[in-house]
């Protein structure tokens, strides 16, 4: 049994968060190797000053790296990354990057359950990003800039659709932590959908020419109603009350030119 077999057995004595990562670790990978490296020296692991400079780490450690970064860089292991049996995207693999960021940034070193908990979280907020994607794409076919208005009920009819295919997506990405941990996750992806949906409503109401056409209408009519009364009482002699027609019939087409001038100038 080599070293790595060693450091990856998985026992009763164990603590079981220890256990828990080792089974993880193991299902992750379909391939695991390790490279042992000689201690930095005394400078980095004790000098709380150290600032990675290269003349403070050991010879000998330089010269194991200048072995292990070729063979890590090499063209034949640039292979497509897989957790969990699925390709790594690049939006996933930043944001494996973010997760590790923020428990590395102390000056101890990490407990194990913290980082179970950060690769967890990672898993999760990779498949909420890409649940999102998938709604927000459906949603722009169906409803996008250039789409023309779609009916009300239509477009909530089209959200629920989208929406549980957008779940679907979430719960189908292999994650760890399992369903209890994905649970807060879920809840907030639906919410967030929600969200994207009351966007995507607002624009959609923003294509109806009969809504927007409403209010000016009322104002042209109420203006053409009190023109053509004004014409009517002038008709029969009755000028006090044309002259207050033609008043109302200004106020009315006042306010049109200030209801379009708010809208389209301000």
């Amino acid at each position: 049994m080599n070293i790595l077999e060693r450091r990856l057995k998985v026992s009763d004595k164990q603590h079981p968060e220890l256990q828990s990562l080792r089974k993880h670790i193991t299902s992750c990978f379909s391939e695991i190797a390790c490279f042992l490296l000689p201690h930095p020296g005394l400078k980095v692991a004790t000098n709380p000053q150290f600032d990675g400079r290269l003349q403070d780490i050991e010879a000998e450690f330089k010269r194991n790296l200048q072995q292990l970064v070729p063979m890590l860089l090499a063209p034949e292991n640039l292979v497509p990354k897989l957790i969990n049996g699925q390709r790594v995207r690049a939006k996933g693999l930043l944001q494996y990057f973010k997760s590790y960021m923020n428990i590395y940034k102390g000056n101890e070193l990490p407990e194990p359950k913290s980082m179970l908990v950060a690769t967890a979280e990672a898993n999760n907020l990779t498949a909420v990003a890409e649940a999102k994607e998938v709604y927000t794409t459906l949603m722009e076919e169906i409803c996008g800039g250039s789409k023309p208005y779609l009916q009300s009920l239509l477009l909530e009819a089209e959200h629920g659709r989208v929406r549980d295919k957008a779940l679907h997506a979430f719960h189908a990405k292999r994650k760890m932590g399992g369903d209890e941990f994905s649970l807060s996750y879920c809840t907030q992806l639906t919410q967030d959908l929600e969200d994207q949906f009351n966007q995507f409503k607002s624009h959609n109401e923003s294509k109806n020419i009969f809504k927007a056409a409403r209010t000016p209408s009322v104002f042209f009519a109420i203006a053409m109603v009190f023109y053509v009364a004004s014409g009517v009482f002038g008709l029969v002699g009755l000028y006090p009350i044309a002259n207050l027609c033609n008043l109302a019939m200004g106020f009315a087409l006042i306010t049109l030119v200030m209801w379009a001038y708010i809208r389209y100038v301000l």
